[in-house]
């Protein structure tokens, strides 16, 4: 899908497919389409920084949104990829925080559905039953938190093999038996997203270059063999991902 001539219809279409939205009643789903606003982000915009105030949640419709924080030393951490239909923002909206705690990025031109603030109170006001539903979304990512918690355990190979694989699902396309992100991710931006330095990640991709579970040389995107980073998993995974449920 393009960047342009989005409509709320198409919108409608797309968020249909993915988790929280498509099981949401038609009537709050139609309400969210009608108070919400499609907006446009050019590459390296962004959506909102950690401190300010907060004014809406957002569907992503289009293109590579990023999660940040910042480490002791002052150096951005990739949190999280957010691919279309991927849900942020809605947290302080739940307690009624007044700030934002992480920052969102776009690293494309991105398109997102923006519910605002106002529109949010609206419609938990006007049906009380509307509220569980944002309590649910809370959750779902509440259980992402979760199984990031538990990876935080792992050692390192194990969390790359999680991380690559999350990827190809939220972003990948098939490519020559395998699966290539359709966004740009670089090998620093894997390191940090894994909490493994730039070396260390590029001798283990190296060995896995080897072992013939993916494809990446230079800065051409990488091909990941997925059933073969499959082999990497414990049985833990299982449950995280029957408990997530997304990505």
């Amino acid at each position: 899908m393009t960047a342009t001539a989005w409509s709320k219809e198409r919108a409608e279409e797309l968020l249909s497919n993915g988790y929280w939205f498509g099981a949401l009643p038609h009537s709050l789903k139609r309400s969210i389409l009608a108070r919400g606003e499609i907006r446009h982000f050019k590459r390296s915009g962004a959506i909102y920084a950690i401190g300010d105030p907060v004014d809406g949640m957002y569907a992503a419709l289009h293109g590579d949104f990023r999660a940040h924080l910042y480490g002791d030393d002052g150096k951005r951490i990739l949190l999280r990829l957010l691919g279309p239909t991927s849900w942020f923002g809605e947290f302080h909206l739940v307690d009624d925080y007044p700030t934002r705690t992480f920052e969102i990025w776009a690293a494309s031109g991105s398109v997102a559905l923006f519910l605002s603030r106002a529109a949010y109170d609206a419609l938990v006001e006007e049906e009380r039953g509307n509220y569980r539903h944002f309590v649910r979304l809370t959750c779902t990512h509440q259980r992402y938190l979760v199984r990031i918690a538990v990876e935080a355990r792992s050692d390192a190979p194990r969390r790359t093999a999680r991380a690559l694989l999350r990827i190809a699902k939220m972003h990948g396309r098939n490519v020559d038996g395998g699966v290539q992100p359709g966004v740009v991710v670089s090998q620093s931006d894997l390191a940090s997203l894994v909490g493994v330095s730039r070396q260390y990640l590029n001798e283990l991709l190296s060995g896995w270059n080897q072992r013939g579970l993916l494809i990446w040389k230079g800065n051409a995107r990488p091909i990941l063999f997925t059933e073969q980073l499959k082999t990497l998993l414990t049985p833990l995974d299982d449950w995280m991902l029957e408990s997530e449920g997304w990505a």
